[in-house]
């Protein structure tokens, strides 16, 4: 329900790269600027790549601001080389939506047991109208940042 509601995909890929170079290639995306990625290994195994586009303007200490965030783990196989990937979007934007569609609910529901009807409808209208907006925007930024990663490092679904 949680990954549900903060718009998380898990993901398994495969590569025909060994770990090593797999692990070049990851640590060449971060030097790419054009691609706009940044990140991190972790450890032997653990990557983390983000999205260098800011969605939150405002520094706040541990409030992560970067649009999407891809945390991987590269496992050997006889097969092959898998890459397990959690993608996730900041989570202030499928939060924001579905407060955004709160408020708008709540308010519409205010509006009918009163009769101050311009006001408040366009007020309860823009916040779900908000709402709806963020969630897709959300989606979009993890596939994104997703597609970029696949494309890159020449992955294939498993």
């Amino acid at each position: 329900m949680k990954n549900k509601i903060l718009n998380i995909k898990k993901e398994s890929y495969s590569s025909n790269l060994d770990i090593e170079r797999l692990k070049h290639k990851i640590e060449n995306l971060y030097e790419q600027k054009p691609l706009g990625l940044g990140g991190k290994i972790i450890n032997k195994n653990e990557f983390t790549i983000y999205n260098k586009l800011v969605i939150i303007g405002w520094d706040m200490p541990n409030l992560r601001r970067k649009a999407a965030y891809v945390k991987g783990e590269i496992i050997a196989n006889e097969k092959g080389t898998i890459i397990k990937l959690i993608m996730k979007p900041n989570s202030i934007l499928p939060l924001f939506a579905i407060f955004c569609v709160f408020v708008g609910i709540i308010t519409l529901l205010t509006l009918s047991s009163t009769q101050e009807n311009t006001f408040y409808l366009i007020f309860g209208l823009t916040f779900i109208a908000l709402g709806t907006l963020y969630y897709p925007l959300s989606t979009l930024s993890r596939n994104h940042l997703r597609n970029k990663i696949v494309k890159h490092l020449d992955l294939i679904k498993l």
